[in-house]
């Protein structure tokens, strides 16, 4: 028959032998993934340092070119200037040349007047 000093109780499933495999492949797949997400963090982290240092870069070579610009727009605003008086003073000089009586013009010499 039954012991009156033995009590009986509720024992879950005996646990699997693959079970505890499993959960090491769990364990393991994880590190790897934090290591291949790291290595990616790292890598982007590269390239954004790279890249903001182009961008510096490029962006001091602007202002210089910019302020290069800026000289040469000047430089050429003097030119331009120059040319205009230059052009009037030629404008001016044909319009005199123009005034002045060709040979055909001129008086014929006299008898009394020296040959040249």
């Amino acid at each position: 028959m039954t012991d009156p000093g033995r009590k009986l109780s509720a024992v879950g499933p005996a646990p699997s032998r693959d079970a505890a495999p499993a959960a090491g492949r769990g364990a393991r797949s994880e590190r790897a993934a934090l290591a291949i997400l790291g290595v990616l963090l790292a890598v982007s982290l590269v390239g954004l340092a790279l890249s903001m240092g182009r961008n510096a870069r490029l962006d001091r070579e602007v202002a210089e070119l910019s302020a290069e610009l800026e000289t040469t727009r000047g430089v050429l605003g003097a030119y331009e200037s120059r040319l205009s008086e230059v052009r009037d003073a030629v404008a001016r000089l044909s319009a005199l040349v123009e005034a002045v009586p060709g040979p055909e013009a001129a008086p014929a010499p006299t008898a009394d007047a020296p040959a040249p």
